[in-house]
């Protein structure tokens, strides 16, 4: 009987699309191998990004029932499975199970659990017999109630960090200023409280850096959060201009955290404080592709590297190539956000805009559409309504550049604002 090969790819959040795209033609480029997108819901786009899409539950309560799922499907369509690809917090436990019951590259299941729980990791970190000199643990709890909440913010001084235990992309982050904001954050979290909650010490005067990983070659990448509330991360510039010292210490960070976890994972997006006191704080580890557009920085600021290409090697041939690669300059993305609340009315041509700025874009896209309704106040990562990618072998040109055009976009955006009308005296 002939088979077909296939490549699974495990979860992903929707504005990740064009990533899939890529991974397809990698597949059939390098393998001849079609690509296989499982998913908890599928989306408008998936059957357009993927050569078959499947659903099923990222639960880590259904692992073992999808995972019984998936091969039946697998077998009674005689694919013939090359490697796989977890492509979300979530989808982390599901791949493993798949990598594991194939004998293929991968993590076990009991190691993905910490990629996905944020509350493993602070077991294990707290739990590790050495770490390096300039590193320190994050002290962190689970909490189950107000009183409770209260309570631990309290203890730690007024001021905490909460965020929720299994979910990415900024989602559920808050920072708490003073135990009145405990009623208020706990609300907010109310989606989450299912899959967990975790406070942990608030970080202050701190910058934040992530350990990227591919396939054994690291990089460190910058990071810009707003200010206020909510903590969403605006910026990010590949690789991050840093001193020996700091680098150092940021990569020693960034190895230990994912050694805490496994040696055996193809991609990594470990989340770093540089702190004040030049001490190192894990803020998250993630073990799978980082968001925003950094693998596509990275293949443009170094050279001779695509990281999607080196993934999927990972995953089909078990490749591992321990080096740092070499850059040519710096690449940024920055996120735009809307001047105002309401439905977005109008968007000026960023090309257009970016060529009277003499600059050369990269990349300028919106996310959301004319007639969408859109905010001010931005939660997390999905409340921004597009970005901008630049590249300049300068770095305090490419820093000045992002922020000029995303300034000169946003002050163009036309809104129609929501507010109600004052009602005419009668």
């Amino acid at each position: 009987m002939n088979t077909t090969s296939c490549v699974v790819v495990v979860g992903y959040n929707g504005s990740r699309v064009h990533d899939i795209q890529k991974l397809r033609d990698l597949c059939k480029s390098l393998y001849n191998a079609r690509l296989i997108l499982l998913v908890e819901k599928i989306q408008p786009y998936d059957d357009q990004v993927a050569d078959h899409v499947c659903s099923t539950s990222l639960a880590e309560k259904d692992v073992a029932a999808s995972l019984e799922l998936v091969v039946g499907c697998l077998k009674a369509d005689r694919w013939k499975l090359l490697g796989v690809l977890p492509f979300s917090d979530r989808g982390v436990l599901l791949g493993a199970a798949l990598a594991s019951h194939f004998g293929l590259p991968g993590i076990t299941p009991a190691e993905a659990r910490a990629g996905l729980d944020k509350q493993i990791f602070r077991t294990l970190e707290a739990a590790a017999d050495a770490s390096p000199a300039t590193y320190r643990p994050v002290f962190s709890t689970r909490v189950e109630s107000l009183p409770e909440l209260r309570q631990r913010v309290v203890e730690l001084g007024g001021k905490a960090f909460i965020k929720p235990a299994c979910e990415g992309a900024s989602r559920g982050c808050r920072v708490i200023q003073h135990p009145s904001d405990c009623d208020e954050a706990w609300q907010a979290l109310k989606p989450y409280r299912e899959g967990g909650i975790v406070l942990e010490e608030l970080i202050q005067n701190a910058r934040e850096y992530s350990w990227d990983c591919v396939a054994g070659s690291t990089w460190l990448t910058e990071k810009t959060t707003t200010e206020g509330a909510y903590r969403a991360e605006i910026q990010q510039v590949v690789p991050a201009p840093l001193e020996a010292d700091t680098h150092a210490r940021l990569m020693a960070a960034g190895r230990h955290m994912a050694n805490l976890v496994s040696q055996d994972n193809g991609a990594w997006h470990n989340e770093v404080f540089h702190r004040a006191n030049r001490l190192t704080s894990a803020v998250e580890t993630n073990m799978r592709p980082g968001g925003m557009h950094i693998w596509d920085l990275a293949k443009r600021a170094f050279v001779d590297f695509d990281p999607w290409e080196r993934w999927v090697r990972w995953a089909v041939e078990g490749t591992i190539e321990h080096q740092e690669p070499v850059a040519r300059g710096y690449c940024g993305i920055r996120l735009l956000r809307a001047p105002a609340g309401g439905i977005l009315r109008s968007t000026p041509d960023i090309e257009a805009l970016a060529r009277t700025l003499n600059m050369e874009l990269v990349e300028g896209r919106y996310a959301k559409r004319i007639g969408d309704s859109v905010s001010a106040l931005v939660k997390d990562n999905f409340s921004f309504i597009g970005h901008i990618v630049l590249f300049n072998e300068d770095y305090g040109q490419l820093s000045s550049d992002l922020l000029r055009l995303a300034e000169a976009v946003e002050s163009r955006i036309g809104i129609t604002s929501l507010a109600t009308p004052a009602m005419a005296a009668g």
